[in-house]
């Protein structure tokens, strides 16, 4: 406003390379220059100079002389001085209340933060009936640690596994918490999450740890970790009953070996079991949609399926932990035995973040015996800063995300800010036709999200069509692009038939 007029002048250019310098600098002292109060005064009475001595003549209906740029820089600087004690005051409070809920080690809040916290989001949870998880997870063999490479090197290893744990909760959501409640003990709260949403999330913590390296004096210390998780119920009083099951869950972790995550009592399998397991993709039609569609298939959704000898039958793994070059192997199997040469295969969020299976992917895609069109579908949103350049790097080879799910994720701002980085939603309707049709609020579902989808050109799926009721009546929705579901036949293995 001041240099209204004025910006081809010298002074303008001059005052913004100032500011610019003056800006880089403060951003990468930030953490010195907020701890002392003589720097900031520097820094603020330089910015002020920078401000005042760089005025055109005429500025704002004022005539800038030399005094006038003193007088004002003078004011400005006793403005400053008068502030500093409650500046300092201000500061000494943040760092006595850090103190007082940050572990000095980690630098992870404690267990005095928990306390208070978890009350709060115990609260909120209730009274919104909103879910919410606890994890515990203790380093196993932690004792051993410190008896053979000594506590220097355990101290080392508990501030690398804290800084992985929030590093990983960081790609999620900024709500999650991590704090450390024992010694090698740390407790994560996920509000607004339930249990088989942050099983996910637990599994790419519990990867990245366990894959990571602690070296400390030339020693490579390798670590695992036990995790016990349990979500909120409606008998629970108060968080302390949340805490317990946990608790319980991680105690029955260590029970069955370590190096594992128990979810209410149920140890999960999450090595790799390709070796000694049979696993195939199942095939499930994807078809085109509108009125002047033929049900021709657009694409084929993939789906694990794993050999039960027993029973001598396939069924549905209840832990699906591939590495990516076996999942690439039954990629590639689906398209040898099957017409369609587009597919959809899911992802979870460590996978669809991970540089090498992405590099993987692509390199499989652009092969030639890759599919014709490829999509990724993932479950969940993880933090924009980290969707941004992966989506980028995907559809810079053609490769294109969709994210299913969406009837059921509560984070509609978090959904509806990723909707451009992109190429389309999938909602999946449980409910069935009756005898009027499909139910009101069905359709109002269906409707909402489809118009979101037009909105933003973005492809549109309903996925659990069940009858031929909602079958036509979605085929004349003008807002839905793709149809799957039991109606067009159930998952089956690739043998030429699709």
């Amino acid at each position: 406003m001041h240099h209204m007029g004025h910006f081809m002048v010298d002074r303008f250019a001059i005052s913004m390379i100032i500011l610019v310098i003056i800006l880089v600098v403060v951003w990468r002292f930030r953490h010195t220059i907020e701890s002392r109060f003589p720097l900031r005064l520097l820094v603020s009475s330089i910015v002020a100079i920078d401000f005042w001595f760089t005025l055109p003549t005429h500025s704002a209906s004022m005539v800038m002389t030399p005094a006038v740029s003193i007088e004002a820089v003078l004011m400005f600087f006793v403005m400053k001085l008068s502030t500093g004690r409650q500046q300092n005051l201000w500061a000494h409070n943040e760092q006595v209340a850090h103190q007082a809920n940050y572990d000095r080690l980690t630098n992870t809040k404690n267990f005095t933060a928990y306390q208070k916290e978890i009350f709060n989001a115990f609260g909120i949870a209730r009274t919104g009936h909103q879910p919410l998880a606890i994890a515990m997870m203790d380093i196993d063999h932690f004792k051993l640690i410190n008896d053979q490479y000594g506590h220097l090197a355990g101290n080392q290893v508990l501030t690398e596994v804290a800084n992985a744990l929030k590093r990983v909760l960081l790609q999620y959501s900024e709500n999650y918490q991590l704090y450390r409640t024992g010694g090698e003990e740390f407790t994560l709260v996920f509000p607004d999450s339930s249990a088989q949403e942050i099983l996910a999330i637990l599994i790419h913590c519990w990867r990245t740890v366990r894959a990571a390296e602690y070296v400390y004096d030339k020693d490579t210390i390798k670590i695992t970790v036990s995790f016990g998780l349990t979500e909120l119920v409606d008998h629970d009083q108060s968080p302390d009953d949340v805490y317990k099951r946990a608790d319980h869950s991680l105690y029955i972790s260590k029970k069955n070996g370590r190096d594992t995550i128990t979810v209410d009592g149920k140890t999960q399998q999450l090595q790799d079991d390709s070796k000694r397991e049979s696993y195939a993709y199942f095939v499930e039609g994807i078809y085109t949609s509108g009125r002047d569609a033929d049900e021709r298939r657009a694409a084929n959704e993939l789906t694990l399926r794993r050999y039960d000898r027993e029973k001598q039958t396939w069924v549905i793994p209840e832990q699906r932990h591939l590495n990516i070059n076996t999942r690439i192997e039954l990629m590639r199997d689906v398209l040898v035995n099957s017409r369609c040469q587009s597919i959809v295969v899911s992802l979870s969020i460590a996978n669809f973040l991970n540089q090498t299976t992405a590099d993987k992917l692509v390199k499989f895609f652009n092969s030639p015996n890759g599919p014709e069109i490829m999509y990724i579908e993932i479950d969940r949103i993880p933090v924009l800063d980290l969707l941004i350049p992966m989506a980028a790097f995907y559809h810079e080879s053609g490769i294109k995300i969709v994210l299913s799910q969406i009837g059921s994720n509560r984070h509609f701002e978090q959904v509806n800010a990723s909707l451009q980085y992109i190429d389309g939603i999938k909602l999946t309707i449980q409910s069935a036709t009756d005898a009027i049709g499909m139910p009101p609020e069905l359709r109002k579902d269906i409707q909402f999200w489809g118009e979101i989808a037009t909105n933003w050109k973005i492809e549109f799926i309903v996925a659990g069509v069940a009858d031929e009721s909602m079958f036509t009546w979605l085929q004349n929705q003008d807002y839905v692009d793709y149809l799957e579901g039991p109606y067009f036949g159930t998952a089956e293995l690739p043998l030429l038939m699709s």
